[in-house]
């Protein structure tokens, strides 16, 4: 959680004053994100959405590459060619993100289809935020992987606003209770508390390798800034509100809980330390990076001519 925290810190404080774009806040959330992927395990598949940094850093992206990729390098992750919504490392199981609201809900449904035809004790998450609740394509999804019982956790991260749009007021009836419309298994949860977080994914993803079919989670949480940088969020939401969440930040509840189990406080003030450290020499490094060349776009695209075709 500290890592998503300082990783998004620190591209904010270089990226301003490098120019380079920004893109969209996650602080406040680093408990889904966090909890969710502490639950999986190595093979798993993760897609997100076009709020994909924290993802990323939570399922083991490396920051180097990650930091070099936001920086447009062609030594980035995808050198160079995705950016922040399109970035993946499908070697950690990172699969990406889309631009594209609830676009990666058929990608994790076809992931979860491809492990049960495969036998393979995996799975597949798909993050989304509330407001891709209600896309045609959600119902899509989660229908054909409930028809299936596919292996699929589809985790909503119900910030409470779709841009800025509320919830209260865009969406008919509780998240958590669109899962019983499809028969499959679903849980709402404190999106602020990492460990209930990871709680029910942990059981969710036990139920999908027995062959249980897939669970929808709606993670309730909430972003500090705006839909993106820039964004003038305190015209849609009040001081009041934001304060309520803010007393409520997810690192700070599981520093509490830490201390109060015999975590040495030292040692958590350290974990921030380490953190901050290695996302000021991701970005250093991201600085000197080379610029994207014109191989590097090329290089993936096409297939060498002289390969037997049949």
């Amino acid at each position: 959680m500290s890592l998503c925290r300082e990783f998004e810190t620190t591209l904010v404080a270089y990226a301003s004053k490098d120019g380079q774009p920004i893109g969209h806040p996650q602080a406040g959330q680093e408990a889904v994100a966090a909890g969710v992927c502490a639950a999986l395990v190595p093979g798993d598949r993760v897609l997100s959405t076009h709020r994909a940094h924290g993802h990323a850093v939570a399922i083991g992206c490396d920051l180097d590459r990650l930091a070099l990729e936001l920086y447009g390098s062609g030594e980035g992750t995808c050198r160079g060619r995705a950016g922040e919504m399109y970035v993946s490392q499908p070697d950690v199981g990172y699969f990406g993100g889309t631009q594209i609201v609830a676009g990666n809900l058929p990608m994790a449904t076809g992931l979860a289809l491809a492990a049960k035809l495969s036998g393979r004790d995996r799975i597949a998450v798909a993050f989304v935020g509330d407001g891709g609740v209600n896309q045609g394509v959600f119902g899509e999804a989660v229908n054909l992987a409930a028809i299936w019982s596919l292996p699929v956790i589809f985790v909503v991260e119900n910030n409470g606003y779709a841009q800025t749009t509320s919830t209260e007021y865009a969406t008919a009836g509780r998240i958590v209770d669109r899962g019983a419309a499809y028969g499959i298994s679903s849980a709402a949860v404190d999106g602020q508390s990492a460990l209930q977080v990871h709680d029910v994914v942990r059981e969710a993803r036990q139920r999908a390798v027995r062959g249980d079919g897939p669970t929808l989670v709606e993670a309730r949480t909430y972003r500090y800034e705006g839909h993106y940088y820039g964004d003038q969020h305190r015209r849609y939401r009040t001081q009041a509100e934001f304060e309520s969440w803010l007393a409520r930040d997810p690192i700070s509840l599981l520093r509490r809980v830490a201390v109060e189990s015999g975590v040495d406080e030292g040692a958590l003030a350290a974990i921030t330390t380490q953190a901050r450290d290695k996302c000021v020499a991701a970005f250093e490094r991201a600085r000197a990076g080379r610029e994207a060349m014109l191989a590097d776009l090329l290089d993936g695209v096409f297939t060498d001519p002289s390969l037997d075709r049949r």
